[in-house]
C-alpha cells in the first residue's frame, strides 16, 4: 500500500517543498520545488510576515504541482531550544503525559508558553541502581510554531504536523550502517540558521542550533564592496573559498573561517560530555553547504572527511528533467523538506 506525504520548509531566504512517496520497500521523491523570499520577510528563521510567506508558499506549490494539502513543517531558530537530560524511566506514553511537569527547571521558555517534544536517546542504570532514560528535550515558543502554522494555512494547507528541522535532516542523512564507527555529523547551513547535529547510528545525541549561516558572508560582501545584496550573493556564489587574494576574496575567507570556528566550538562542546564518542565525518547540506572550498575548509579544521550531502542517492527523484549534476546542486537545499515529508510517512 501506497502513501504520500508532503515536508515544507520556511527558510530565512528560501521555501522549499518535497514530496515522498512509499511503497513497498521503496520511498521516492516525487516532487519538489524551491522559491526565493525577499529579504526581511523571514530573519533567522523566525517568521516577520505571514502573509508574504503564505502568498510565496502558495505560488511554489502551485509551480510544483503539489496537489495535497496535508503537509508537514518544520522549525529551527533562537527561540527554539534543545537539552539533553536524565530524567527516570518511564513508557514512551507516560513520558510524553507527564513532560510538562518534569521539565520547567531544564528550559527558559515558561512551559505553559512552549511547545514541548522529546526523543529517547538510551537508558541507563544509575549509580544507586534505579533505572533512567537520557532524552533530547525540544522546547519552542508557541507563538514562533503558530506563526509557520498560520502562514501554511493562509496559503491554503492544513498543517497536521510541526518538527524540528534537525531531526529532518537526520532522517535523510543519517549514515544508520551497523559497520560505521564513532559519530556522524551533519551539519545543515541556510542563509541564516545553521543545525549542527551529532548522531550515531541514527540516534540523536547532541543538536544546537546556530542563529548564524550563508547570510553573514553575504551582508559583509554587500558592505565591504558597496554594492546591492542582490549582487553580493551572486558575488559570493561564484567564489571559492582560499583562492584569490581580492578584497572579495579577504571578506568571503573571513566570514566563512568565523562560521567554521563556531561549529568546531559546537563539536568541542559535544565532545568534552561524559561517554562523548569520537567523530566518524561530517556530512554538509543546505543551500550555503555548496559556496566553493568551504567543505574543505571544514575539513582542514575540524581534522575529519567532510562531504556535500545529496539526498537524491538515498531517495531517488520520479518523473525529474534534471541529471546527476543539477541534481547535485538542487538537493542540498531540499534535505530538511525532505526529512520532514519522510517524517509525515511514519
Amino acid at each position: 500500500m501506497a502513501s504520500t506525504a508532503v515536508g515544507v520548509d520556511i527558510g530565512t531566504r528560501t521555501v522549499t517543498v518535497a514530496e515522498v512517496k512509499s511503497s513497498g520497500s521503496q520511498t521516492q521523491v516525487t516532487n519538489f520545488g524551491g522559491a526565493e523570499l525577499a529579504p526581511g520577510i523571514v530573519r533567522e528563521g523566525e517568521i516577520l510576515d505571514t502573509a508574504a510567506v503564505a502568498a510565496s508558499l502558495k505560488e511554489l506549490l502551485a509551480a510544483a504541482k503539489v496537489r495535497s494539502k496535508k503537509v508537514w513543517l518544520g522549525v529551527a531558530n533562537q527561540r527554539v531550544v534543545v537539552r539533553q537530560i536524565d530524567l527516570p524511566f518511564m513508557p514512551e506514553a507516560e513520558l510524553r503525559a507527564s513532560l510538562r511537569y518534569q521539565v520547567q527547571e531544564h528550559i527558559p521558555i515558561p512551559v505553559e508558553e512552549a511547545e514541548l517534544d522529546v526523543h529517547v536517546v538510551e537508558e541507563f542504570v544509575s549509580e544507586d541502581g534505579q533505572r533512567h532514560q537520557r532524552v533530547l528535550l525540544v522546547a519552542g515558543h508557541q507563538d514562533m510554531v503558530a506563526s509557520h502554522v498560520e502562514a501554511a494555512r493562509q496559503a491554503g494547507l492544513k498543517p497536521v504536523g510541526v518538527d524540528l528541522n534537525p531531526f529532518a535532516v537526520l532522517r535523510v542523512m543519517g549514515e544508520t550502517s551497523p559497520v560505521m564507527e564513532g559519530s556522524q555529523v551533519l551539519v545543515d547551513i541556510g542563509g541564516g540558521v545553521t543545525n549542527v547535529i551529532v548522531h550515531e547510528r541514527g540516534v540523536p545525541t547532541f543538536v544546537r542550533i546556530l542563529v548564524m549561516g550563508g547570510d553573514l558572508i553575504t551582508e559583509a560582501l554587500a558592505a565591504g564592496l558597496n554594492v546591492p545584496r542582490e549582487e553580493a550573493e551572486a558575488r559570493k556564489r561564484s567564489m571559492y573559498l582560499g583562492l584569490g587574494d581580492d578584497v572579495a576574496d579577504r571578506i568571503v575567507a573571513e566570514q566563512a573561517n568565523s562560521f567554521v570556528n563556531e561549529i568546531r566550538s559546537s563539536l568541542d562542546y559535544y565532545q568534552a560530555q561524559t561517554g562523548a564518542s569520537r567523530l566518524s565525518g561530517v556530512v554538509l547540506t543546505g543551500g550555503s553547504a555548496l559556496l566553493g572550498g568551504l567543505a574543505d575548509r571544514i575539513a582542514e579544521v575540524l581534522r575529519l572527511p567532510v562531504e556535500v550531502g545529496n539526498p537524491f542517492r538515498r531517495y531517488p527523484p520520479t518523473g525529474t528533467v534534471y541529471g546527476p549534476e543539477e541534481l547535485a546542486q538542487v538537493g542540498p537545499p531540499l534535505v530538511t523538506s525532505i526529512g520532514l515529508a519522510l517524517g509525515g510517512l511514519e
